[in-house]
């Protein structure tokens, strides 16, 4: 699997189809974030953003009809989707919260923990991850990610030897 491209921001998932004319169910996780008729909406397929204009959104925006999307195979064919925005409209406030809850994985090694934060260091975007009731502070290096499912909310990363050195856990009470 390939990461997911950059300008992609989840901001919910397609749950359930409505009708039998293309409307579909979205869960959104940030309602500060909830496009508007007439956006586009990007529908995650096989790793990538497809935009999909939204044509009309019901008073709770939880139903959605998309530009050709307009019968109930077609909608079957998307559930279960994550859907985004498009980077560069997400206000620079909700940019943090895109891999929190994520469980990150190390590809050379057993790490394993979950990213509880981003944080914001001059230069530098930081994660911060809780593993085994230790917490470490991991550099958003994209050249160092190998895999990012959706799906499963986990990131696979190479991290450098020595950045998680598992020598360093404590085994004895001080």
């Amino acid at each position: 699997m390939r990461k997911l491209p950059p300008p992609v921001h989840i901001i919910g998932s397609i749950t359930s189809k409505h009708g039998y004319k293309g409307t579909i169910h979205i869960r959104w996780e940030d309602e500060d974030l909830i496009p508007e008729e007439g956006d586009f909406l990007f529908v995650v397929i096989d790793q990538k953003g497809v935009p999909f204009r939204i044509l009309k959104m019901n008073g709770t925006a939880e139903l959605v009809d998309l530009e050709f999307i307009d019968s109930d195979e077609k909608a079957k064919e998307i559930i279960g989707k994550p859907v985004g925005l498009d980077q560069s409209l997400i206000p620079e406030n909700h940019f943090h919260t895109a891999l929190e809850h994520f469980s990150l994985q190390d590809s050379r090694s057993s790490f394993t923990g979950v990213i509880t934060k981003m944080l914001e260091y001059p230069g530098q975007l930081m994660l911060h991850v809780s593993c085994n009731n230790r917490e470490y502070l991991i550099p958003y290096v994209e050249e160092w990610i190998r895999e990012t499912n959706i799906k499963t909310r986990t990131l696979i990363m190479d991290l450098p030897e020595g950045l998680i050195d598992s020598d360093t856990q404590s085994t004895h009470e001080d």
